[in-house]
């Protein structure tokens, strides 16, 4: 009989402020209620950089550059001392800045719902044909077309038709939504599966990356994220494992 065994392990963190700003549950809710309250207000103000999120020493910890015992050793607040000389990439995986994940999500996209901005795409491309994992996805062709105009992108937001893309506070893209009338399809909803789908391609590069597994060498997927794709007749139809897979 055989048994499963774990064989290896990879992981991703996606330093996303402008995600928390323009799409967390809380924002979205308390701009509906009270557009102008002061945790609204506030909030930009307590997000943290990107040097910073890479400098926190759990986040070092879990992408495998410190082991769990050293946090014992360093005083707390963590947010207060961080790491000095730390790196994005890890033992384990890696912390991926917005941009980049940008161009992933842009990638992973099977049905052109994402729209980057020309110029914005290519410094993303030029970032992403030199990452040590990511220079080796298959659709990575995609950045090299032409991106959208910053003019088409404003208007797409303008009219709800797609949720926007902001790095920095700037709008560099979008994500349509899939169907003019499906709930299950909206550009809010498109945007999140996009964002699984592309963080899970992210850790499973990693994983063949430093486990020396072959993509041709895997049969089956399990995928346990919190979110569900489907339309309005079977909207928690599935997980997005196949879609990771491919």
């Amino acid at each position: 009989m055989n048994y499963p065994v774990i064989k290896g392990a990879s992981y991703a963190l996606v330093h996303a402020p402008d995600l928390v700003l323009h799409l967390g549950t809380t924002q979205t809710s308390e701009a509906l209620k009270n557009p102008n309250s002061e945790h609204l207000q506030n909030l930009p103000k307590h997000l943290r950089t990107f040097a910073e999120a890479v400098q926190y020493p759990p986040n070092q910890v879990y992408i495998g550059n410190l082991e769990p015992d050293a946090l014992a050793g360093i005083p707390k607040p963590w947010y207060e001392n961080p790491v000095e000389g730390a790196q994005r990439f890890g033992r384990f995986g890696e912390i991926m800045p917005l941009d980049e994940f940008y161009g992933l999500m842009k990638i992973v996209d099977a049905f052109d719902l994402v729209h980057l901005e020309d110029s914005f795409q290519n410094q993303v491309r030029d970032k992403l044909v030199e990452h040590p994992v990511m220079k080796d996805l298959k659709d990575l062709g995609k950045l090299d077309k032409a991106g959208a105009t910053r003019e088409a992108i404003e208007d797409l937001v303008a009219k709800d038709l797609a949720e926007g893309m902001y790095l920095d506070g700037q709008l560099v893209g979008c994500v349509k939504r899939a169907h003019e009338f499906d709930p299950a399809l909206t550009h809010h909803v498109m945007f999140e599966n996009l964002a699984s789908k592309a963080s899970a391609v992210l850790a499973l590069m990693h994983l063949f990356a430093k486990t020396g597994l072959k993509p041709e060498e895997v049969d089956y997927i399990i995928e346990c994220s919190e979110e569900a794709c489907g339309d309005m007749n079977q909207r928690g139809g599935g997980n997005f494992a196949k879609a990771i897979g491919e």
